[in-house]
Order: structure tokens, then C-alpha cells, then sequence
């Protein structure tokens, strides 16, 4: 007997030609039972279902900087020479009204001789005139005044009765000189900046949020820091501005907090840890997040029921809090055990038994039996007739192959393929009116020529089925855009059987319309297929054409789950986009800490994007899992970052990233056969900074290079 052999309707085992026995579907639920010492060693772990306040908690690094509003440029009005330099380094504490350095100027030596003469002059007898104000004193103390002569500078002017050869420039407010442009005997300008004063017992700590994080930030909000190499110690301070602009390369948003220095243990340039907390909901359901298996289309938890039996549970999942737990909106109640270990193991297994329920209802039968999708129009509306002459031919021997191998046979393919193989030969090349380049785009003709020549030599039914499969994809892209040739007269399905090379995405065949024939299973699986669609005959154009695509199907054609709208997924693909180049841009910097948390961003947006159909469903996973746990050390961060990029590259194909200012490119460097993404023409090679500028431009991916 073969037990692992089920078929969706009654009749012989396959290989022993024994009666198959009849399953009972009530044995598969979806429910998983396990032996209990099989869950120990599996290491399934479980936690309760909780109650309680949802507070949303963002941790992100901050950087101390001054505060411009205390901020002060010292400055001369007149021109001179410093003869005398009182603070004579850079970071020196000053007092307001504290000498920074003597000044002689020709011009303020005169200012001070017109306000003595001035002086001199009102005291003097019989200087008075009736009627006429004595204005000279004002107007010269006024001219000294507009030199930035302090008042108790002119007072002891007047009290030692004779000019100063220099004078005193003094702080105009307490701080630390942060910039010195001053040294003795060198001559000044008005304007120049001699010295930049800052006060530093209150800062700014500049952060950077994700746009999907603005939310839960508002001004006011209370913002507690740490400094690694001060452990224990934390200081409170204050959201005070969110900075209204978005970078558009990095998808980040700035932040500024203010925090009180006192003791100016915070310094400029420091680096610190910053953790901001809202309080969403007093009262919410919550789960780890462990707990919750994305699949793209839902979310599902796996409930204990006790003695080694589980349920998976589809559960709606709300705000992600920052303690590793996720808000429940629906699906579990507080109290419920959920499994946070092992889960993978039960999800795999519960989908089997949901499947083999799915087969022996009649699910599956009745899918296969709906309604078949139409393809696009052709390219072509017309084709010259040796081109109409030779694909007809070419598909009448394709599809005797795929009778032989459907019939479990890989005799007499040999002739039919080498006859597809000529058929080609005499079509490609032949001049299409309508467009004189259309073999040089698609070279898929010479490729279908040379898979046939390769099955015509094939040894072994599996080899044969193996070529078959590469031909199938090549003379299915040639006839989408030809179109099936009138001369053919009968329809043509292409259909996609997703058992076949399992791992990599399914395979498809073309056939005539009808009853399925799966040639690369054939009896064991004579009717398996997902999904078929009916080719365009040349010339015709589908009765829907010109209308709106709808919202669940992605521009590539590829299918989109029903509950996201392209929209949707569009924007997802930005936001993670975003995060992918922040990554990118922290690799050049060699900033390991900022790349791996910018990748483990970008699982929290990647969900809708494993709806994606065939491959770029595919890539999506494989972010999902290598992005979660990116590496600590800059060799790992960088080998997840190139996976990344790849899967990147291919959901790119299937939909381009939305256009941003600069576009979004394809670039590869020679030196360590490497590809990445990356936001503008200018190279930046995120896999080694000492060769920063190594690269090549490979393609525009953004849908402005469609235009």
C-alpha cells in the first residue's frame, strides 16, 4: 500500500493499482494533533491571551545638537586689528559682558574724539544758543552706540576725558565659544564673524521617524533618552517640533526634542538612544507577536486546545505595540493559550489537512471547473501567412508532445519536436509590415527552437518533461504576442500546474481547449491545474478591453489578494522601499546599527506584497524571513542586504516602484558581483565604502522609465 497517495476522486493507487480507500472528512478540520512529547521536542511553547493598555512604544537613535535659538554670532562693525585676545581657544565658558578681545580701530579712536570734543564743547560758557538744543553729545554717543559700545563703556569714556587707543569687544550673552575666527594682530572687517557663542544648558536631540510612525508622535509628547556609555542614567525631555517635509529618498520624517542640560553632561554630536511612548488604548486584547502568522492575506494564531491539540485561528490584527506584542481586534479572547514557538511546523501541517479537506469535499473539483480567464490582446493584429503557417505548425507539433507526455510516454516526441524546431525556423525572421523589430524584441522564438532540439535528444520521461516545462514558457510568451494564428482553427489554454517544480513557482503548458491533459504528471494527476487562461487569437480583441483593470490585479498581471487594492500595495512597496534605502544608505556609511534596524522595518511592511502571484510572491517571503533578523555584524547585514536587493529586483518586474524625484535604479558592481537599488544616478556602492563610487547603472525600475 501507498498511503501517501490521495487522489479527489475514487479509483486505483497509481503505483499498486490497489482500491483507494474512502477518507472521512471530518478527520481533516485544519485541527493539528500531536503526540505531547513529539510538542516537547518540537519546542511548541505557549502564552496567554492578555488585557490591557496598548501603548505604542518607538525606539530610535538621536543625535544632541545645539540649540539655535540660543545660538549668537559675535561680530564687528568696524574695521581694525585685534591687539589683545582674551579667549584664545575654542570651547572656552564665557559670562555675558565678559571681554573676548581688545580692538584698535582708526574709526572708533575718532567716534570717541567727537564725543569728548562734544562733551567739552556743551561744558564750556557761553556755548549755549537760544532756542537751539545742544544735540552733539546725543549724536555722538549715538554713532558710539551704533559700534556696539556697551553704556558703562561710554560712561568711563567721559570719566577719563581722553579717547582709548582700544576697546573692548565684550560676550553678548553666557554660553561656549563653539567657532574662533580671531587671532591677535589679525585685521577684521565689519561683518566678519570673529567668534560663535553657544548656550548650552538646554539642547536639541534630532531624530528620524519612518512616515508609518508619525501617528504615534505628536508635539508635547514626553521623550525619555539613554546614553549607552552612561548606563542607568535616563533624562525626560519634549517632542517640541515635527519637521513638516518628507525626505523623499529615505521615506524618513525628522523629529526635534528638547532636553535640559544643566551640567552640559549632553555635548553636540553625541549619539543616544531615544524612546517615545503613546498610550492608544486603556483597554485592548494582545498577543506576542510571535504569535501571528502573516501570510499576506490574513494573519492566523495557532490556540492550544490541550492535550496536544491545536487550532488555527484566523485572527484581525491592530496597532503593533513596542514590547513585542500586537493588538487583537478580533479572532482570540484573553485567557486563550497561543502557541509562540513552533508555530511554522503546526501552520505547515494544518494546511495539508486543510487541503486533502479541501480535495475529498469537492472543493478542488469544482475550482477547477470555473470559468476561464481570458488574456490580453495580441501585439500583432495580423501575420504575414509563412509566420501564420509556420506557429500553426509549430503549435500542432507542440501539442502531440504534450499528448505523449501526458499519457506517461516519452516515445515518439522525438519527431514532433524536431518538426516544432523547423516550424520556428522557417517563421523567424520573416518580415512583420506592422513592426520591423519585433523579432529583435522577442527573441523567445529562438529560445522555444532551441528548448525543442534539446527535448528531441531528451533521454528519460523526466528529462523530457523537464524540457518541455523550459519550452512551454518560451512558445507561451511567442504566442501571447502573435496571437494563436487563425490557420490553427481551434482555441489555445495556457494553464499553470503548481505541483510541478514545486520550489521554484509551478510550471505552465499550452493546450488545446477542453479537458485538461497535465503532461507533467500525467495519470497520477491527469486534471491538476490552478489556474488557465484562454490566449488571444491574433487580430481579436477581448470583449473587456479598454476598460479599467479592476483593483485586484497588478499592472504585470500578477494577482493581487482580494482585500488589498493595488493602491495598497503600491504604497506598501514605497514604505519599504524607503526603509530598503535608508538600509542602503547606512551600508555606505558603514553604519551596521542604522542598516539592519532600517531591513527589520521593512518586514512590518512587506505583508500585502506576498499576495503578489508567482515569484514576486516568492521574493516577498524571502524579505519577510531574511530582513527579520538581518545580522549584527556589517559582513551579515550585507550578505541579508544582497538577498534583499535580488528579491527586490525581481518584484520590481511584476510592479515597478512608484516614481520618486531622481528615480529608482538598478546598479551592480564587477568588483563583488553584487546588485542593488538605489535613488538617483550617482553610484553609491553600499557593500564596501572604500569603493564607494565602483558600479554600473543597470536599468531605471520606476514606472517613470515606462514613459
Amino acid at each position: 500500500m501507498h498511503p501517501w497517495v490521495i487522489l479527489p476522486r475514487p479509483g486505483d493507487c497509481p503505483i499498486c493499482h490497489m482500491k483507494l480507500t474512502p477518507l472521512d472528512p471530518a478527520k481533516f478540520t485544519g485541527q493539528v494533533a500531536i503526540d505531547p512529547v513529539v510538542v516537547q521536542n518540537i519546542g511548541v511553547r505557549v502564552e496567554p491571551v492578555t488585557e490591557g493598555p496598548l501603548v505604542r512604544t518607538i525606539r530610535t537613535v538621536g543625535t544632541v545638537d545645539y540649540d539655535e535659538t540660543r545660538v549668537r554670532d559675535v561680530n564687528t562693525k568696524i574695521a581694525g586689528w585685534i591687539e589683545d585676545l582674551h579667549i584664545d581657544f575654542l570651547g572656552a565658558a564665557v559670562e555675558q559682558g565678559q571681554p573676548l578681545f581688545e580692538v584698535y580701530s582708526p574709526a572708533l579712536f575718532q567716534a570717541q574724539e567727537e564725543y569728548l570734543l562734544a562733551l567739552r564743547t556743551q561744558r564750556a560758557p557761553g556755548t549755549e544758543r537760544p532756542g537751539q538744543p545742544l544735540d552733539l553729545v546725543a549724536s555722538a554717543r549715538t554713532k558710539l552706540e551704533l559700534f556696539d559700545v556697551t553704556p558703562q563703556q561710554i560712561e568711563a569714556l567721559a570719566e577719563a576725558g581722553q579717547p582709548s587707543r582700544t576697546m573692548s569687544v565684550l560676550s553678548p550673552h553666557t554660553g561656549t565659544v563653539i567657532a574662533k575666527h580671531a587671532n591677535e594682530g589679525m585685521r577684521i572687517e565689519p561683518g566678519m564673524q570673529v567668534f560663535r557663542i553657544a548656550d548650552l544648558s538646554r539642547v536639541w536631540v534630532l531624530v528620524t521617524l519612518y512616515e508609518s510612525q508619525l501617528p504615534f508622535v505628536s508635539e508635547g509628547q514626553l521623550a525619555v533618552m539613554s546614553l549607552p556609555y552612561i548606563p542607568g542614567l535616563t533624562l525626560e525631555g519634549r517632542v517640541v517640533y515635527i519637521y513638516p517635509y518628507v525626505d523623499t529618498r529615505t521615506r524618513e520624517v525628522q523629529v526635534r526634542l528638547e532636553f535640559e542640560n544643566p551640567t552640559g553632561l549632553l555635548k553636540p554630536g553625541m549619539f543616544a538612544t531615544v524612546e517615545l511612548q503613546s498610550t492608544l488604548k486603556r483597554e485592548a486584547v494582545l498577543v506576542p507577536r510571535a504569535a501571528v502568522i502573516s501570510t499576506g492575506t490574513r494573519s492566523v494564531a495557532f490556540v492550544s486546545l490541550g492535550e496536544g491539540k491545536f487550532e488555527p485561528r484566523d485572527v484581525r490584527i491592530g496597532v503593533e505595540a513596542g514590547d513585542g506584542q500586537v493588538e487583537v481586534l478580533d479572532g482570540l479572547k484573553p485567557g486563550e493559550l497561543v502557541v509562540t514557538s513552533g508555530q511554522f511546523l503546526l501552520d505547515s501541517e494544518s494546511r495539508v489537512r486543510e487541503a486533502l479537506a479541501k480535495m475529498i469535499r469537492g472543493d478542488l473539483a469544482s475550482e477547477q471547473t470555473a470559468e476561464v480567464a481570458t488574456a490580453g490582446a495580441s501585439e500583432l493584429d495580423s501575420l504575414p501567412a509563412p509566420v501564420a503557417a509556420g506557429l500553426a505548425d509549430a503549435l500542432r507539433a507542440y501539442f502531440v508532445i504534450g499528448d505523449r507526455l501526458a499519457a506517461d510516454s516519452d516515445s515518439g516526441i522525438a519527431d514532433p519536436a524536431r518538426s516544432l524546431a523547423a516550424a520556428l525556423d522557417r517563421t523567424i525572421g520573416v518580415p512583420i509590415p506592422t513592426d520591423e523589430h519585433f523579432w529583435h524584441r522577442h527573441t523567445e522564438a529562438a529560445v522555444a527552437r532551441g528548448k525543442a532540439l534539446e527535448l528531441a535528444s531528451a533521454s528519460g520521461l523526466e528529462s523530457a518533461r523537464e524540457a518541455f516545462a523550459d519550452l512551454s514558457v518560451a512558445l507561451d510568451k511567442l504566442v501571447r504576442a502573435t496571437g494563436v494564428p487563425p490557420a490553427l482553427e481551434v482555441g489555445v489554454q495556457s494553464l499553470h500546474c503548481p505541483m510541478f517544480r514545486e520550489g521554484q513557482g509551478g510550471a505552465l503548458w499550452l493546450q488545446p481547449a477542453g479537458g485538461v491533459r497535465n503532461p507533467f504528471f500525467g495519470a497520477m494527476m491527469l486534471e491538476c491545474f490552478d489556474r488557465r487562461e484562454a490566449l488571444p487569437i491574433t487580430g481579436e480583441r477581448p470583449a473587456t478591453e479598454g476598460a479599467v483593470p479592476s483593483a485586484d490585479e497588478s499592472p504585470a498581471g500578477h494577482a493581487i489578494a482580494p482585500d488589498g487594492s493595488r493602491t495598497e500595495v503600491q504604497m506598501t512597496l514605497a514604505t519599504a522601499l524607503g526603509a530598503y534605502l535608508a538600509a542602503q544608505d547606512s551600508l555606505t556609511k558603514d553604519d551596521a546599527r542604522r542598516a539592519a534596524e532600517s531591513l527589520r522595518h521593512m518586514v512590518e511592511n512587506v505583508g500585502p506584497l506576498l499576495a503578489l502571484d508567482g515569484t514576486a510572491g516568492d521574493a516577498a517571503e524571502q524579505i519577510r524571513v531574511a530582513a527579520r533578523d538581518p545580522g549584527a555584524d556589517l559582513a551579515s547585514i550585507r550578505s541579508t542586504f544582497a538577498l534583499v536587493s535580488n528579491a527586490l529586483l525581481v518584484i520590481s518586474e511584476a510592479l515597478p516602484p512608484p516614481t520618486t524625484e531622481g528615480g529608482v535604479f538598478h546598479a551592480y558592481c564587477p568588483m563583488v558581483k553584487e546588485h542593488w537599488l538605489q535613488a538617483g544616478e550617482d553610484i553609491r556602492n553600499p557593500y564596501d565604502p572604500g569603493m564607494l563610487r565602483c558600479g554600473t547603472i543597470k536599468a531605471r525600475l520606476d514606472r517613470e522609465a515606462g514613459r
